[in-house]
């Protein structure tokens, strides 16, 4: 491996990744497409005549959107680039490599994308007297290329899914027009036209301090935005899910839960229907122009809005199995090439690695069995946080672990296959046995000694 292998501890990767990536959907595309699409159109309403109020509505809630979008959007973007280009530079640098024009555009449209919101933002007070149709123009020009942004995002993360046949023909349509890409798309504008129509929901329920007609009619137009916008993002979420390869679909529940909450099989199928009942409940109190029920609704709905995009996101990452690129590279970045070489000419994984931790106080032997877990197990486990991996074989005999790290791809879908040479496997086994055993004499002592 040319880079260090990086881990966080106690949080995990996984997890850190998700934290973040998370925070910028919610907010790329619930504010920066959602929220903004809605301000556009209510500024449009009145440029029609149907209004002042609508224009109102959307230049006092222009500013939040822009400083946010902006600022924590954009930080938010540029750190899933830092942390996984410090956890995952393999997989990173080989998706820049494959998808270099798609990332190079993209890029050049989220550039577009923010400057096209700037010059809205700041024309506005110009333009909405005078010409009032050149500033809808504007902002329908952003609200296109935000969206064109989501697309070009679309294809690249539905081939870290559903590759289709990529592995075999490695051309560009084969890896970007994946069986995931259509629905993938419709189901990330929808569903931030879906959190965007949510927010403004609860503002017009909350803060709106106009005329009661005005704001029924605010509430009635946002709410029938919210319900369709849902629908097509549940029907699109089906339509996507459905093409993923079934095998690791089948452990959605583990995925999302972890193997505690996993127990409890309906506990997630509660909680989206708890979800689905609050965002009708909402869209129909928008739509009866119930403001009170609406504001007060909106608050537990924002919630488990929230909770579905981690759910969505947690399912999307962990599904794709033990692979990141899926027929090319496993999620621990290991090339799947590289895992069969090794395998059949019976060499060793240590000595391809020019970066090993050589922290005082453990035996070569120990200091070994770490690098091989930080190579094979560490994209997943941690030592002790979660999903940590002394918790999981507290207790276990020295010969389960072996057995354990010989079949780790048996086990369940998710998991690598151990990549390194047989005497490699037994360091990895000695050090997790150690690791779960930590007042074992056995600490130190190399696989022969036992």
């Amino acid at each position: 491996m040319i880079f260090p292998i990086l881990h966080i501890p106690g949080l995990g990767d996984g997890m850190t990744i998700a934290l973040d990536a998370v925070l910028h959907v919610l907010i790329s595309h619930g504010l920066a497409i959602g929220l903004a699409s809605m301000l556009v159109l209510f500024q449009t309403l009145t440029w029609l005549g149907k209004g002042a109020f609508w224009a109102q509505i959307s230049r006092g809630l222009l500013g939040p959107v822009v400083v946010i979008t902006t600022s924590i959007g954009a930080v938010t973007g540029v750190g899933i680039w830092f942390i996984t280009g410090a956890l995952a530079p393999e997989g990173i640098g080989s998706l820049i490599h494959l998808f270099f024009w798609p990332w190079f555009i993209e890029w050049g449209a989220f550039t577009t994308e923010v400057v096209l919101l700037l010059i809205y933002y700041y024309l506005w007070d110009r333009l909405a007297q005078d010409k009032p149709g050149v500033l809808a123009a504007l902002g329908w020009g952003y609200v296109a290329v935000a969206v064109s942004s989501a697309f070009l995002i679309s294809g690249i993360l539905g081939f870290m899914l559903t590759p289709d046949g990529w592995p075999w023909g490695q051309t560009f349509r084969e890896a970007y027009f994946n069986p995931t890409f259509i629905p993938q798309f419709l189901l990330r504008v929808a569903g931030g036209l879906s959190l965007g129509s949510l927010c403004l929901l609860g503002w017009t329920a909350w803060r709106y301090k106009g005329p009661r007609e005005d704001r029924n009619r605010a509430l009635r137009l946002t709410g029938a935005v919210f319900l369709g916008a849902a629908l097509v993002t549940a029907l699109c979420a089906f339509v996507y899910f459905s093409r993923v390869p079934q095998t690791y679909l089948t452990h959605w529940k583990f995925a999302v839960a972890t193997s505690y909450l996993s127990q409890l099989p309906y506990l997630l199928p509660a909680f989206n229907g708890l979800a689905a009942l609050c965002i009708l409940a909402t869209a129909l109190a928008a739509l009866f122009r119930q403001r009170r029920l609406c504001g007060l609704l909106c608050i537990p709905t924002v919630i488990l809005c929230v909770g579905l995009v981690m759910e969505f996101e947690r399912i999307r990452e962990f599904v794709r199995g033990p692979y990141l690129l899926p027929g090319y590279m496993y999620a621990n970045q290991i090339p799947m090439a590289e895992n069969l070489a090794l395998d059949d000419k019976h060499e060793g994984l240590l000595p391809r690695m020019r970066w090993i931790n050589n922290d005082a106080g453990l035996s070569p032997e120990n200091r070994a069995g770490r690098a091989l877990f930080a190579a094979n197990c560490g994209v997943c486990h941690t030592e002790d946080g979660i999903n940590g991996i002394r918790e999981r074989l507290a207790g276990r005999t020295l010969e389960g672990i072996n057995a354990i790290t010989g079949i780790t791809q048996n086990l369940a879908p998710f998991m690598t296959p151990f990549t390194g040479s047989e005497q490699e496997r037994l360091l990895l086994a000695n050090y997790l046995y150690s690791l779960a055993n930590q007042d074992s004499r056995l600490h130190g002592q190399s696989p022969k000694e036992k």
